[in-house]
């Protein structure tokens, strides 16, 4: 697996060096949203490589075209702050905003989300044993460790005791186990943004665009957060993020909103190609496929003490200590399968265009392996 190099790609192929064929289940961490090499997306990105590749913040067509497209994904009461590079700058102007906005400096997380990894976005969310204290950044638990009551209970008294700026919260965990809290909670803890003067940031980089079956994980919430960060999928892959902030709330020279590549040709293109495509797909059926074809292959797992958790087209497979994860992900490989893993966790992110039968094929690799490994264990373990 460490020595697999790719050559080439197809929806959803992997094609190595050797020839050997893969299907793929991660989608460049859940980046290529409408498939590898896609061919309009590439189209659009092409034609702007023949016109102006950044032009050092001086406006260009194709960058409003973009943030024009992308606002028609949110209600009026919001705009574009600006197009990005990576999730992890959004998080840290999604910040300045935030601390400009309020005049507060402090900052809420959640453990086990990832908005990024610099010191400030990894803090959030993160213990990295780096020795790094952050004044006014605190990290709550989650609902991994502990109960919603109590969580919303010291999510109010911090915010009662401390200048809270903004809380930051990935709804639905890519990396730090697949868990959600209920719609109770979410809807609570912009309550309490809104009682104490904090702003709540909804991290959908990996959420957005239907990837949990609606456009975003807060659609079906029935609220809007003050600031959202979007990313990876509205560029197919191409290094693309942004930050959608309410009108409430004015972008003001102290937030510093530009940066080098904010608001690059190249980006913008790709995003107005990717945001086109997929505004003429049927997005939440193809979700739903997803979704139905996963539970129900993956599932039954659950009965030898897998747990699976998720949404829509966002899985996570978490195996019991007792499995050998490596072996198991380095045989599913094997069956022509590309996951990813961490610890006793698979990840499982396939793209929205996929072959429903090649989905079905990789479920079953999958279901297959974990099951060996299963009946492989020693009696009584």
């Amino acid at each position: 697996m460490k020595n697999l190099r790719i050559a080439r790609a197809e929806n959803d192929i992997l094609v190595a060096e050797d020839g050997g064929r893969y299907i793929d289940l991660f989608a460049g961490h859940g980046t290529v949203w409408l498939g590898h090499t896609n061919k309009q997306i590439a189209t659009g990105i092409i034609e702007q490589l023949e016109r102006v590749w950044i032009t050092g913040g001086l406006e260009t067509a194709v960058a409003v075209e973009a943030q024009a497209m992308l606002e028609t994904f949110f209600p009026p009461s919001h705009g574009v702050m600006c197009v990005y590079s990576t999730g992890m700058e959004a998080a840290e102007f999604a910040l300045r905003v935030a601390r400009v906005a309020t005049g507060k400096v402090g900052a809420i997380g959640f453990e086990k989300s990832m908005h990024g990894k610099s010191l400030a976005t990894a803090y959030l969310g993160w213990d990295n044993k780096d020795h790094v204290e952050l004044r006014g950044f605190f990290r709550l638990p989650f609902v991994q460790s502990c109960g919603e009551d109590e969580i919303l209970c010291r999510l109010g008294e911090v915010l009662t005791r401390h200048p809270i700026s903004a809380v930051f919260i990935e709804p639905l965990q890519g990396i730090g186990g697949g868990y959600m809290a209920s719609d109770r909670f979410y809807l609570e803890v912009f309550r309490l943004c809104r009682e104490h003067g904090a702003l709540l940031v909804f991290d959908e980089i990996l959420t957005g665009f239907y990837k949990t079956g609606t456009a975003f994980f807060f659609s079906d919430l029935g609220f809007v957060p003050d600031i959202v960060l979007v990313g990876k999928a509205m560029g197919n892959g191409f290094p693309v993020s942004g930050v959608v902030v309410s009108k409430r709330y004015p972008i003001q020279r102290a937030m510093f909103p530009g940066s080098t590549y904010s608001g690059n040709p190249l980006a913008a293109a790709a995003v107005v190609a990717t945001l086109r495509q997929m505004r003429s797909m049927d997005l939440p059926r193809l979700v739903s496929r997803i979704e139905k074809t996963i539970v129900g292959s993956l599932g039954p797992l659950q009965e030898i003490g897998v747990a699976l958790r998720g949404k829509g087209a966002m899985w996570l497979i978490e195996l019991p200590p007792r499995f050998n994860t490596d072996a198991i992900v380095a045989r599913i490989s094997e069956g022509g399968v590309l996951v990813s893993h961490a610890g006793s966790q698979i990840r499982i992110l396939p793209a929205a265009t996929i072959e429903m039968s090649n989905l079905e094929r990789a479920c079953s690799i999958i279901r297959e392996e974990v099951v060996r490994a299963h009946r492989d264990q020693p009696e009584g373990r």
